[in-house]
């Protein structure tokens, strides 16, 4: 519980959940490497409009580590999403380990998630992860987040 005075705020995972995969069920590039944000259905219909919410992604993206992705593409590519949804994303975190690393970021783990409700005042036991994968609920609950929903019944697939 990183501030129990905070507001509550939702978490989201990045790919599978805000925005399609691959085949491999890796955040797809382009011909240059650059990342390509195309928005799952529903995404920008149901969190536009709660603009005036905290709002954050979290996300393992081991490929930073393997030489697939390079950190800033996929920054660029955290903006370009948050844009996409009329700049309403509070902030996010990227953890670019691999499970080899033993960091303290990298879902399960709950890291990412309490570095953001630290720095924002988020109070994690009224708060909400959204994720499709057990990773994603694993990490909520090491944080302290109160509830998970699974993302295709937040956003109704």
């Amino acid at each position: 519980m990183a501030n129990p005075n905070g507001n509550a705020a939702l978490f989201f995972d990045l790919g599978g959940t805000l925005v399609k995969l691959n085949e491999s069920r890796e955040i797809p590039l382009d011909a240059n490497g650059n990342i390509v944000i195309e928005l799952l259905p529903g995404v920008a219909e149901k969190l536009r409009p709660l603009h005036n919410q905290l709002m954050f992604v979290v996300t393992n993206q081991a490929g930073i580590t393997r030489g697939r992705l390079k950190a800033e593409k996929v920054e660029a590519a955290l903006a370009q999403l948050d844009h996409q949804l009329g700049d309403i994303l509070t902030g996010w975190q990227i953890c670019p380990h691999t499970d080899d690393n033993n960091c303290e970021c990298r879902k399960p783990k709950g890291g990412m998630i309490t570095e953001l409700a630290d720095l924002y005042g988020v109070d994690l036991a009224s708060s909400t992860m959204v994720g499709d994968q057990e990773v994603d609920r694993l990490a909520g609950e090491a944080a302290g987040v109160a509830k998970f929903v699974a993302a295709k019944d937040f956003f109704g697939w």
